[in-house]
């Protein structure tokens, strides 16, 4: 079995399947173009493979095309059996996601990355303004991103990806310059980090 940018594991043996998936995760976590169609050249490469449709989901759900994410989610969750723990998770959690149930999602969510912190598409889902924290309109919700982030910190080090969220977050808490140190990093690591720079403009 083949594994991610972040080391997780994949089910796919098809290498040209692996990384048109890495393609499509670093697009969206880089809110980058094109996004959908990395994620479908995975699923063509391999139809089988499980976390290909998944990403095509929340791919379609970001777009806002509700409909094709669904039924993305559909194929994904017949592909799901005799899957690795962590893949059948990760289905499950961003499948409630999909289905528009983010208050149910939430503690599901924060579980799977307590097991699996370096699962990225799933991690993703809880920073960022537009993240089931930072959307939810709760008081408090700043200061609980940070926590959410100052806990990824140690699996996640250096990455451009996770350099860009923690920036906002501590933006959000008021910590300008850290955050304006932090997003820099992110976008010399990945200048094409479209969510770097608009956290960036925040700070």
């Amino acid at each position: 079995m083949l594994r991610d940018r972040y080391e997780n594991s994949i089910s796919t043996v098809s290498t040209v399947a692996r990384d048109h998936y890495i393609a499509g995760v670093d697009r969206l976590l880089g809110a980058e173009a094109n996004i959908a169609a990395a994620f479908e050249a995975a699923v063509d490469a391999d139809p089988g493979f499980a976390l290909a449709h998944v990403g095509l989901a929340r791919a379609r759900q970001v777009s806002t095309d509700v409909k094709g994410a669904r039924e993305a989610m559909v194929t994904a969750r017949g592909l799901a059996a005799g899957l690795p723990e962590q893949q059948a998770s990760h289905i499950y959690a961003l499948g409630l996601l999909i289905d528009g149930k983010a208050k149910a999602a939430y503690p599901v969510i924060h579980a799977h990355i307590n097991l699996f912190p370096r699962d990225v598409l799933v991690a993703q889902t809880c920073t960022g303004i537009f993240g089931l924290i930072g959307n939810s309109g709760l008081p408090g919700r700043e200061a609980e991103q940070l926590a959410y982030t100052t806990v990824l910190a140690p699996f996640y080090g250096d990455d451009w990806w996770f350099l860009g969220q923690h920036a906002f977050a501590l933006c959000e808490t008021g910590q300008i310059d850290r955050a304006s140190t932090t997003v820099d990093q992110s976008l010399v690591l990945n200048p094409r980090n479209g969510n770097a720079a608009h956290i960036r403009a925040h700070t």
